[in-house]
Parts: C-alpha cells; structure tokens; sequence
C-alpha cells in the first residue's frame, strides 16, 4: 500500500529565493513496489523567456539540477523503488527567477502513479515583494530612506516599491522590494546608510509601523523634537506648549541665540526623545 504526504502547498517567496518542498513516498505493502514520480509546470510570467532553477534530491544516488522555461522540461518523469516498509523522501527546491516581477507564479503539478491508484497535489509559487531592514546611522532615517527612493527613481530600480522610515524605529529604514538579494548593491555610496541585516520580512510584521498615532498624541512638553520641513528644517528644538484642537506645537530651538517660540503643525516634527529619557 502506498501513501504520499507534501509538507506544503501554497508558497510566497521574492525573486530569487527558493521553496523548498518535501514530498514522502511510503510502502506500507509487504513487497518491493515501483511508482511512477512526475512533476509538471504551468508558468505564469510577463517574461516567458525567465527560467526556474528545479534540485531534485532523493531520486538517485545523485541530485538533479535543472532550469524549468515554458518550453523545456516542463514535465518530468522518474521511476522510483520503494522497499516493503520502507519509505522515500523526495526534497525538490524551487527558486523563483531573480528577473521576475510580483504576481509571477509557478504552478507545478506533483504526481505519484502507481499499482493502486494516483496521487497528485498542485504546488503554486507565487512571487511577492518582501520587506529589507537596512541599517543606518542614528537620526539620519529619514535621510537615508530619501536617498534611496531616489537613486532608485534616478537609476531606474523597479524592483523598489516603497521606503519606509518608522517614527519610533531608530538606526534602521524598510525597503520594499522584489529583489532583497540587491538590496545591499542599491544602498552602497549612500551616506549614513550602514548595511542590510540578513533575512528578508513580510508585509505583515510591520503593519503597526504603517498606521501610526497621530504625531501630536505622541507628543509632550518637554520632549525633545527636530524639524522636518519649513525654513528650520534640520533644526531640534524643545517642546514647550501643544494645542491638539489646532494640531499644533511650539517650539523653542536649541540653536537660537535667544530662545524664541516657534509653532508649527505637529506633522513638521519628528520625536526625537522623550523628556527625562
């Protein structure tokens, strides 16, 4: 008797990363049984030329690698030997193109004949941007997540779909992207941006950094900010009164000879630390 188990079905993965399937073939027969192994794939690409890497491991004495296009090997087919009692363990990689775009998807059909009947399973790879922390140097977040979204305009990087630079995160920036092996070529010659920490993120990991509280309502007097737009832009300055009906703060800068108030829209600053911090 023959049973087939997959260890997953569903996988979202940037270009250039792999998913990595195991698929077990058990014999619980009491004789020697040989079963038919085939994999066949659908391509889903806005560049039909783009190739899948495939590693077969466990069909032979040797792995197997092989690229996977909408015109070869898109369907496989071995012959395996499975004692009584025993069992076969099958551990097939698949890596999404580095040149492919998000909504790309690979659907690959595992198939398992044999004397009793037929397994299948569909395995679909879908390419997804993922999230790259990039590491800068303390208060300088806003500038480096500038500089990159601006490279990547003037270069022309379509893999950088958003910059995010956290209000409450210090010394790192969040890059959006469908290719997180790039990321640390992209960043290089920018000032104050120090590397990439390794391993990639999902969108759904820092959704609290996407609807943060209103500035104002993270704001009080005493508390340390600095200025991010209008004539003092750079500037820090203490916080010494705050009107939340007007969304307003005021300001005295730390620069000024004499301590002047200055209001602006809460939006206008950034918090820099909290009093008694």
């Amino acid at each position: 008797m023959i049973e087939v188990t997959i260890n997953q079905e569903d996988f979202r993965i940037p270009a250039g990363r792999p998913a990595e399937i195991v698929i077990v073939i058990s014999n619980k027969g009491e004789k020697k049984e040989k079963v038919t192994f085939k994999i066949l794939s659908e391509l889903h690409m806005k560049d039909a030329t783009l190739e899948w890497g495939l590693k077969l491991v466990g069909i032979g004495k040797e792995e197997q690698t092989l690229l996977v296009t909408k015109e070869e090997n898109a369907q496989l087919e071995y012959e395996v030997e499975i004692s009584k009692n025993r069992r076969k363990e099958i551990y097939v990689t698949i890596t999404a193109p580095k040149a492919s775009e998000i909504g790309d998807e690979g659907i690959f059909k595992f198939q398992v004949l044999h004397g009793e009947g037929f397994w299948g399973k569909e395995v679909h790879i879908r390419v997804e941007s993922a999230i790259v922390a990039v590491k800068t140097t303390i208060g300088q977040e806003i500038k480096v997540a500038r500089d990159i979204g601006l490279k990547a305009k003037v270069h022309g990087w379509k893999e950088i779909y958003a910059v995010l630079a956290p209000y409450n995160l210090k010394g790192y920036v969040f890059v959006e992207t469908s290719r997180p092996d790039k990321v640390l070529a992209m960043i290089r010659g920018i000032k104050d941006a120090k590397g990439v920490v390794r391993g990639e993120m999902k969108i759904e990991e820092i959704k609290h950094y996407l609807t943060p509280t209103p500035t104002i309502h993270r704001i009080s007097v005493g508390d340390i900010v600095e200025l991010v737009e209008g004539p003092f832009k750079g500037e820090q300055a203490k916080v010494i009164q705050i009107d939340e009906m007007k969304d307003e703060i005021t300001v005295e800068l730390f620069a000024a000879m004499v301590p002047i108030p200055i209001t602006v829209k809460a939006e206008s600053v950034r918090l820099l630390e909290k009093e008694g911090e």
